[in-house]
């Protein structure tokens, strides 16, 4: 049996229904899991895996304002959708709303520098979303 692993898809532009209309940054597999408790929830392991992503390869800029995160999960070769994030950034202010976790929320505002790729500001929004 495959093990489960959550996917991490991230976009160029805002998601209405057509992947074809966004453009793909990257794609990012794997899983986490932490051994002195119980398994992390979507965005705490999403946050974990794209740490350890940001640590060893170079990931894009952002290229526009807006910009689409889908995180889900793969087991046994098929994907179940856990989350979405619609995310705004500009002028170093970016934060997202959430599908996904009922009802639909909002993250709070994160700040960036021009210099910071698109997996760190969505970890930043991230952050946001796992208790500290």
């Amino acid at each position: 049996m495959r093990e489960k692993v959550l996917k991490i898809s991230i976009f160029a532009g805002d998601y209405f229904g057509d992947l074809g209309e966004l453009t793909r940054l990257l794609d990012i597999e794997g899983s986490v899991t932490p051994d002195d408790r119980l398994p992390f929830e979507a965005p705490e392991e999403a946050l974990r895996l794209l740490e350890m992503c940001s640590e060893k390869y170079a990931t894009p800029h952002l290229s526009q304002r807006c910009f689409t995160v889908f995180i889900g999960r793969e087991i046994e070769f098929k994907v179940t959708p856990l989350l979405r994030l619609d995310g705004y950034a500009h002028n170093g202010r970016a934060s997202a709303s959430v599908v996904g976790i009922p009802p639909i929320c909002y993250t709070e505002p994160v700040t960036y520098s021009p210099d910071e790729d698109v997996v760190e500001i969505v970890r930043k929004i991230l952050t946001t979303m796992v208790p500290q």
